[in-house]
């Protein structure tokens, strides 16, 4: 895993590999990523920082350009 991402929490880097290993074709399981990143972060089990990377990246798979 990249430098950008060693200080963040292990909850929050098994969401960025989880979606690189979903890939931009299993559109259903990168919805549900989503849901459950974000529904994370409301609870404070991971950071506004890490969900805006884990979103960021969700966004790229889900609406690629």
């Amino acid at each position: 895993m990249m430098n950008y991402y060693k200080r963040f929490s292990d909850k929050a880097i098994y969401y960025l590999e989880r979606v690189k290993k979903t890939g931009k074709e299993n559109r259903q399981e990168l919805d549900e990523l989503s849901h459950q990143a974000y529904a994370d972060y409301r609870e404070g089990i991971i950071s506004e920082k890490e969900y805006g990377s884990i979103h960021a990246l969700l966004m790229e798979y889900r609406y690629p350009r």
